[in-house]
C-alpha cells in the first residue's frame, strides 16, 4: 500500500503523522511523508515560521524543513515499510495532488487546518482541496484515534467504494464499525399547493418517505452484512432534511473518532457551487473524515475535471 502524509507542522499535521504511525499497514508498504513551502507566507504553525521582521533565506528554509520531515520520517520507520520524504515549493494542495498522482498513491493523509466550521466554509483549506482535486481516498484527520468508525452510505457506487475501502484495506484493524444510511426525500411538492390536493398529495408523500426508509435500512443492513458489524443506523430525512447534518449528529451523538462516506459529487464545478454531503460532513465534523471515491486514473481524472 502507497500512503502520501502531507505535513506542514501543524498540530493537526502531526496527530496525522500519529494516526499513521498506528494503522495496520501491510508489508512492503510505502509511506511518503510530504511537505510543501509555500510560495505564500502561511499561518502560525506551519513551515516555515515567518519572523516578524525578516523571512529566513530559501536556502536556509529548506535545510530546515527537510530536517524536520526526515525527524518525522525516522520516527515512522519500521523493518517492513518503506519511509521516503519530499519537499516542495509552490501551492499546498496542488503539490500534494500532483505528488499523489505521480506516486501512485492509494491513500492521501492530511490534517484538518480550519479551527471552526466558519473558517472551513468561508476560507476554505488546503485538505478541502485535495479532497476535490485528488483521486484516491482522502484522511482529513482531527483527531489520532480510529477506535469507533461510523461508515455512512447511501447504495450508490461512491458509497459502495467506501464500504469495500474500509473491508479490504483493514489498515484500522478491528474498530467498533456503526453503519448509517440517510435518504432525503426532498422538499415535498405538494408544499404550495391548495389544502384539499395537499391532503391527497400528503399520503403520497408519506408513502415515499416510508418507501425510503425501507431503503435506507436495506442498505444499512446489507452494508454491515458484508462488513461484519452488527450496529446499523437507517433513517430517512423527511421535509428537506439535510443529510450531511444527519451523519455529524450521529458521529457526534456516537463519539465517533471517524467518518467514512463516498462522494457524489460529478466534477469540480459541480461541487464547488452545488457541495454535497461528503463537503458537509468535511466542514463540519468534530471528527476524522475519509472520504473515498471510485480509484480514477490521472488521464481520466483530468478529463472529469475539464468536463
Amino acid at each position: 500500500m502507497k500512503i502520501l502524509l502531507a505535513v506542514d507542522g501543524s498540530e493537526p499535521s502531526l496527530d496525522a503523522v500519529s494516526l499513521v504511525k498506528a494503522l495496520s499497514l501491510p508489508a512492503g508498504s510505502v509511506i511518503e511523508v510530504m511537505t510543501v513551502i509555500a510560495d505564500q507566507p502561511l499561518d502560525y504553525g506551519t513551515w516555515p515560521a515567518s519572523a516578524p521582521i525578516q523571512t529566513p533565506a530559501p536556502d536556509r528554509t529548506f535545510s530546515d524543513v527537510r530536517a524536520r520531515v526526515d525527524h518525522i520520517a525516522a520516527g515512522l520507520a519500521t523493518d517492513d515499510q518503506t519511509i521516503c520524504t519530499i519537499v516542495r515549493h509552490g501551492r499546498p494542495a496542488s503539490e500534494i495532488v500532483t505528488e499523489a498522482y505521480r506516486f501512485g498513491v492509494d491513500l492521501i493523509v492530511v490534517g484538518a487546518r480550519g479551527h471552526s466550521a466558519v473558517e472551513r466554509l468561508l476560507v476554505g483549506s488546503v485538505s478541502s482541496e485535495v479532497v476535490d482535486q485528488a483521486h484516491c481516498p482522502v484522511l482529513v484527520v482531527r483527531s489520532p484515534r480510529f477506535a469507533r468508525v461510523l461508515l455512512a452510505t447511501d447504495g450508490s457506487t461512491d458509497g459502495a467504494a467506501a464500504a469495500a475501502f474500509l473491508a479490504t484495506s483493514r489498515i484500522f484493524g478491528e474498530p467498533a464499525v456503526k453503519v448509517i444510511s440517510v435518504v432525503d426525500p426532498g422538499m415535498p411538492w405538494w408544499a404550495s399547493i391548495s389544502p384539499v390536493d395537499g391532503a391527497v398529495a400528503a399520503d403520497a408523500y408519506a408513502s415515499a418517505l416510508r418507501a425510503a426508509e425501507d431503503h435506507a435500512r436495506e442498505v444499512a443492513s446489507s452494508t454491515a452484512a458484508s462488513l461484519g458489524v452488527e450496529q446499523v443506523v437507517a433513517e430517512a430525512s423527511p421535509l428537506g432534511g439535510e443529510v450531511g447534518s444527519t451523519i455529524v449528529a450521529e458521529a457526534t451523538d456516537w463519539q465517533a473518532d471517524m467518518v467514512v462516506l463516498g462522494t457524489r459529487g460529478h466534477g469540480l464545478l459541480h461541487r464547488a457551487l452545488v457541495g454535497s454531503t461528503s463537503r458537509h460532513v468535511l466542514h463540519h465534523a468534530p471528527t476524522s473524515v475519509l472520504i473515498v471515491r471510485p480509484a480514477r486514473t490521472a488521464d481520466a481524472s483530468a478529463g472529469v475535471e475539464a468536463a
